[in-house]
């Protein structure tokens, strides 16, 4: 029997940072230079248009079935082979993520899986051998091989998920005649409770599952990557007489909506798959640093003033013409899982004398 562990991992939030500073977990930073000037003018605001959207109609999902005994999908366990289910051994799946590879020679594999709480559970089995089938089984308090719960896949059919209780379960890995042999890749992810309303994004090996539960709850791998959810711009260039500097920043605090869509711009990104959230509630930070020389008086200058004439840092949101220019968006590429973009009349890229040009196509609202 062969077996060779890929990986067992939380894929979690990735951080993308072009700047020294640090910023909190799923952040996004930028930092570019300009041609050299002795002051920031204003910039003035200019309106971006609602991008018509559809209703999401794939991937949601309401009072999903949770497993229940089903005798006839099952696995030919019947052979001279142990029953016996170790937890502890190679076999044993320790953590919520697995992505790993094995060779059947055996009439079935096993592997001792446990749930602490109910949770929305993703399988899937790739494999040279199409008749290969990976069954969830319960396992008895004496560690033996239980009876079949009735849920699991056929090898190359793709994923299946449902909820299921805790509770202490094997994945066996076999075929209906207990004779089939070969070489396989099993996927599991168990790392998101119950209660999800949509499949937002998984990658095709299971390793990183994102579902949407509400407006405040967006989980990736079990974390909810809505905490702590920010972008930040930081821009410094030199003068004459010193330095100048811009820096923006929006942290999340309340979510207006959220959408999937293809997003483009004509800074050096993109993200084709991209996951926008609609910001209703944030923590703004606009300011613009730089040297004032008059007839040799020279002065440093620090203006807090964002393009609305408002002064920051401030609650987004509770402006009186923070919605009046359009929708904004903190945008995700969901292929890399890093924060992109701050999609927003009030991102000085987008004002006026940003010169910034954006695509945005597909709109699905989630929610």
């Amino acid at each position: 029997m062969k077996f060779v562990r890929k990986s067992v991992s939380f894929i979690l939030a990735i951080l993308l940072m072009y700047s020294v500073s640090v910023v909190p977990s799923f952040a996004a930073s930028e930092t570019t230079s300009q041609a050299a000037k002795e002051e920031t003018k204003k910039a003035e605001i200019q309106s971006m248009s609602s991008i018509p959207y559809s209703a999401m109609d794939t991937q949601k999902f309401e009072n999903l079935d949770e497993i229940s005994p089903d005798e006839a999908k099952k696995i030919s366990t019947d052979s001279t082979q142990s029953r016996t289910v170790k937890p502890q051994s190679a076999w044993g799946i320790s953590e919520p993520v697995f992505v790993g590879d094995g060779t059947l020679s055996d009439s079935f594999d096993s592997y001792a899986v446990s749930l602490t709480a109910k949770q929305l559970s993703f399988l899937k089995l790739d494999s040279s051998n199409p008749n290969l089938l990976a069954i969830l089984y319960n396992v008895n308090a004496n560690g033996s091989l239980g009876s079949s719960t009735g849920w699991g896949v056929k090898a190359n059919g793709g994923q299946a998920y449902i909820n299921i209780p805790a509770g202490k379960y094997a994945i066996v890995i076999g075929s209906a005649t207990g004779e089939e042999k070969g070489s396989y890749k099993l996927m599991w992810n168990a790392s998101n409770p119950s209660g999800a309303s949509a499949i937002i994004n998984c990658t095709a090996d299971l390793s990183r599952v994102v579902l949407y539960y509400d407006l405040s709850t967006i989980r990736s791998n079990g974390d909810n990557i809505l905490t702590g959810l920010n972008w930040e711009n930081h821009e410094t260039w030199y003068t004459p007489n010193g330095y100048s500097a811009r820096d923006m920043s929006i942290s999340v605090a309340e979510v207006k909506g959220v959408y999937l869509g293809s997003f483009s711009s004509s800074a050096p990104y993109s993200a084709p798959n991209a996951l926008l959230i609609e910001i209703n509630k944030g923590s703004w930070l606009y300011s613009n640093s730089y040297y004032r020389n008059v007839k040799g008086d020279v002065t440093h200058i620090m203006d807090y003033t964002d393009p609305s004439g408002l002064q920051t840092p401030r609650t987004f949101g509770t402006g009186e013409a923070d919605f009046s220019y359009g929708p904004n968006y903190i945008v995700i590429n969901l292929d890399t899982f890093q924060v992109c973009e701050f999609l927003s009349p009030f991102n000085y890229f987008y004002t006026s004398d940003g010169g910034r040009t954006y695509s945005l196509t597909k709109l699905q609202k989630i929610s």
